[in-house]
């Protein structure tokens, strides 16, 4: 029922052109062999991306005080150095794919008969870049010793 509901709302987010993007997260256990390394490349790519980010944001910052401190306003356009529009466009790069993204982050042992799978299918929920709402499927409990789990 919770696999068909998330198919109604991405038909009709999609009918209304919504520009909203719903991630339904569902966790239950299932046979795993092994992770999904595609889930685990995304993974890295997403921290790479976020430290990035952080590291121009702190020089921009700087550079935005510099100037202040010096009695400029700062020019956006000096802002961003090429090093920072390298970098950020390297982890971009590194974030496109030429596949849909996994909706399971584990490779199962019986794909082809897990329920959730299956009802995934059959409503084709499959994370297109047109889908509304976005589908992870983690077939087995949280711990913290989990690699996919995030740390702060």
């Amino acid at each position: 029922m919770f696999v068909e509901s998330l198919c109604r709302l991405n038909q009709k987010m999609k009918q209304e052109k919504s520009d909203v993007t719903v991630v339904a997260f569902m966790i239950f256990p299932a046979k795993t062999s092994s992770f999904n390394v595609d889930s685990l490349k995304g993974q890295a790519a997403a921290k790479q991306l976020s430290e990035v980010v952080t590291e121009i944001k702190n020089s921009v910052g700087s550079r935005m005080f510099e100037e202040a401190l010096r009695g400029r306003m700062p020019d956006p356009d000096e802002l961003l150095t090429s090093k920072d529009v390298i970098k950020l466009k390297r982890c971009i790069y590194s974030l496109q794919r030429s596949h849909l993204p996994p909706v399971v982050t584990h490779n199962m042992v019986d794909d082809a008969s897990d329920p959730i799978l299956n009802q995934l299918r059959t409503v084709q929920l499959f994370n297109h870049r047109s889908d509304r709402v976005k589908v992870i499927f983690h077939p087995e409990f949280l711990s913290s010793t989990n690699p996919q789990i995030g740390r702060a």
